[in-house]
């Protein structure tokens, strides 16, 4: 057969996974994995909130219609948006690595404009869409020089992927307003976010007031069911919203009805919320306590975090990915997140969302 080339690489996270499972097969000792980007601190109990369905309905049974369901991009207008966004703007996605995949391409956009240390799957998302890549070096500098990013659609990640960094918000929307300004479009990506925050948080209301901004935004991460594939894309402009069904209806027809309404229920009934509530609180406590371990044992990265600390799933450290291996801990090492891969050989990307206990236990070992 005559292939067409995706001009993509195999994820590293993927590489790592799998050299370090390898290795425990192997060796007979258990790996602490924190190469992944998931939240494994606790599992959401969705226990009594499935107790709830009737499988034997239309609701799980039948296509539930390619935008998503009406229900839940109304609950997702209310959660996210304090019931200030137009539902019809709001679409359900096969996770949020779809939203982005369709924005590349609904833009004419032909560069796509990352952090200096990205995720490395916009990368190869840019590669498959025959998007070039190119990097700004913090929001000051999309705040005082805009200009630069003409024709280009600008990424801010916050809190970020890899270093976990948590930018001021108003920072945030200071260089949207400032690119606004200069009519280039901005894609936020902020799947992390809401683990930290709850329905008080104006974040996404604040959003709307931009003409520019695309959100994604993925449920994997907030209520840790990366397995459900499910997330949503939202933008004000009405054609990139028609554009964006029409890919979606030929790529998916629809995402999976059971997530649909595992969502809905978490986002609206009194078990769905409480299980919310106790996922994230222990999730964000024992993060939060991972960090400091690592700040009080100076193994994270400083360098890189002068205007911020990190507050995501992630943190960078300044340990090898060689190192954390030998001491059966699986890490991404920084050179997998930035251009410049030679540079930062010696630090690596952890995911801290782990239990707090077990991220002592290994991490003692490289202090």
């Amino acid at each position: 057969m005559q292939i067409n080339n995706t001009n993509t690489e195999v994820s590293r996270i993927l590489k790592v996974g799998q050299k370090a499972r390898k290795l425990q097969a192997e060796t007979m000792k258990p790996f602490l994995m924190l190469h992944r980007g998931v939240n494994a601190v606790v599992n959401i109990d969705l226990n009594s909130v499935v107790n709830q369905f009737d499988f034997n309905t239309e609701d799980f049974q039948v296509y539930p219609g390619t935008a998503g369901k009406d229900k839940l991009r109304s609950a997702i207008a209310d959660e996210y948006f304090l019931g200030k966004a137009n539902p019809e703007n709001l679409l359900i996605t096969p996770g949020g690595i779809s939203g982005l995949d369709i924005t590349i391409q609904n833009l004419t956009t032909k560069t796509i404009a990352l952090p200096h240390f990205f995720w490395g799957s916009y990368a190869q998302l840019a590669n498959l869409r025959k998007v070039k890549v190119n990097t700004y070096p913090s929001l000051q500098s999309l705040i005082k020089y805009p200009h630069k990013y003409t024709n280009q659609l600008v990424v801010i990640c916050d809190p970020g992927n890899p270093l976990g960094e948590k930018q001021p918000d108003e920072d945030i929307y200071n260089a949207i307003g400032r690119l606004e300004q200069e009519n280039i479009n901005v894609l936020v990506d902020s799947p992390y976010r809401r683990i930290f925050t709850d329905t008080k948080d104006d974040f996404h209301a604040r959003l709307l007031e931009y003409s520019n901004v695309i959100i994604v935004d993925s449920f994997s991460k907030s209520v840790g069911l990366s397995g459900q594939r499910i997330g949503f894309l939202y933008a004000k402009d009405e054609l990139f919203i028609k554009e964006a069904k029409q890919r979606l209806l030929y790529a998916t027809n629809g995402v999976n009805a059971f997530a649909q309404e595992l969502i809905y229920a978490l986002l609206t009934t009194t078990e769905g919320k409480q299980a919310v509530t106790d996922f994230k609180k222990k999730t964000a406590s024992n993060i939060a306590k991972n960090i400091d371990f690592l700040i009080n044992n100076n193994l994270l990265s400083t360098e890189f975090y002068k205007n911020s600390k990190p507050l995501g799933i992630f943190a960078c450290i300044n340990k090898s990915e060689d190192e954390l291996l030998k001491n059966n801990i699986s890490s991404v090492s920084m050179s997998y997140f930035t251009l410049e891969t030679e540079k930062y050989k010696n630090h690596s990307r952890i995911c801290v969302s782990v239990p707090h206990e077990d991220f002592v236990k290994y991490m003692n070992l490289m202090v």
